[in-house]
């Protein structure tokens, strides 16, 4: 049995997003950089979707508990696994879910039971596969009251510079201070930068968009459609 203290790092508390829908910003196990896990309570169920897990301390994971029973785990790429087994181990039941294309990859670190894209429509949660991006990652679409919020992982950052020597590193490769893809992203994800651009505009047309909860950096809360437009502009 993992020691799960031992993968509980310093966190926030669990912020009420939406209605049914909270976040939790973490620490890596090193360095300065936040990282985000969104708990999502489902409307047919009452359980709880845990995208991007993060392990809390005694006091958050009863909060967590006190929202709904753990149901599903997204395991959003190859890189977001660092606390996926430990959760499903706390967990028995929980349904591990990633995307189709990363499944050999999530393998390694957690039993993936299946992929997003069969599971997830079925629990009326729409997912989007970005034009332009390499397989591997999707952005899932939360029904929330009038509308719907979208979920993202390392293919849009918001992050603010940070400090110490990793904040300074990722002010250099271009991946902090800004809504958009960074530097990392165009390098690793980017396949057609105007296809992704074009997908990234067409987002921003939609009106029911409350809000963007992001991986790395503060959710969109407000203003959504502009700043996709803003995204969309830094690939001109």
């Amino acid at each position: 049995m993992t020691d799960w203290n031992a993968h509980v790092h310093p966190h926030s508390d669990l912020v009420e997003m939406q209605r049914n829908l909270w976040q939790v910003t973490g620490r890596l196990p090193r360095g300065n950089i936040p990282r985000n896990m969104v708990v999502y309570r489902l409307p047919q169920s009452g359980g709880l979707l845990i995208h991007s897990a993060v392990a809390l301390d005694d006091q958050r994971i009863k909060k967590l508990e006190a929202l709904g029973q753990p149901e599903i785990l997204i395991v959003p790429n190859r890189m977001h696994r660092l606390d996926a087994a430990v959760y499903k181990e706390r967990y028995p039941k929980i349904r591990v879910l990633c995307p189709a294309a990363a499944r050999e990859h999530v393998a390694k670190i957690v039993a993936v039971d299946a992929s997003c894209e069969d599971v997830l429509p079925t629990y009326g949660i729409q997912i989007h596969a970005p034009r332009g991006i390499r397989p591997g990652e999707l952005c899932y679409e939360l029904p929330v009251p009038d509308g719907g919020v979208l979920v993202v992982t390392d293919l849009l950052f918001n992050l603010d510079h940070q400090p110490g020597l990793d904040g300074f590193i990722f002010r250099v490769i271009g991946s902090s201070g800004f809504f958009g893809i960074t530097g990392i992203g165009r390098l690793l994800m980017l396949q057609d930068r105007l296809a992704f651009r074009e997908w990234l505009l067409l987002m921003a047309q939609r009106t029911d968009l409350k809000a963007i909860c992001v991986a790395h950096g503060g959710a969109i809360t407000s203003d959504v459609a502009n700043a996709l437009k803003a995204a969309a502009e830094r690939l001109k």
